[in-house]
């Protein structure tokens, strides 16, 4: 495992999965979660860790990047809905970027098609 560390930007690199967590300096401020590789439940752990800490960084909204991404599981999805809920409940946001077709056609089938940016 290897862990890349900078003033703005943290990358930590698993079997199966990338994580980058940035701030984005836009008109709000936002914590980015890139995410790549394939999004099985053996890399669920990791998801969980990073949105703890995205959602624990600071009050603003977090944007999931999902251009990387071959692969979701099912269980990634719970994942994303939890994570919205507390976010929510913290009057903060959570809105997914990117995603391939394949990976927008799931979300899709869940009715969560609504959380992601416009392009």
């Amino acid at each position: 495992m290897a862990t890349t560390v900078s003033r703005r930007t943290v990358i930590v690199e698993r079997p199966r999965v990338t994580l980058s967590r940035r701030l984005e300096k836009t008109e709000s401020t936002q914590t980015v979660v890139t995410l790549g590789g394939e999004l099985d439940a053996a890399a669920l752990n990791t998801l969980v860790d990073s949105f703890d800490e995205a959602i624990a960084q600071d009050d603003s909204d977090v944007v999931v990047d999902l251009a990387g991404v071959e692969f979701i599981g099912v269980a990634w999805i719970g994942t994303l809905v939890r994570s919205r809920a507390v976010l929510q409940t913290q009057n903060r946001a959570l809105t997914l970027r990117a995603p391939s077709h394949k990976v927008y056609r799931l979300l899709e089938l869940c009715g969560l098609s609504y959380l992601i940016e416009p392009q």
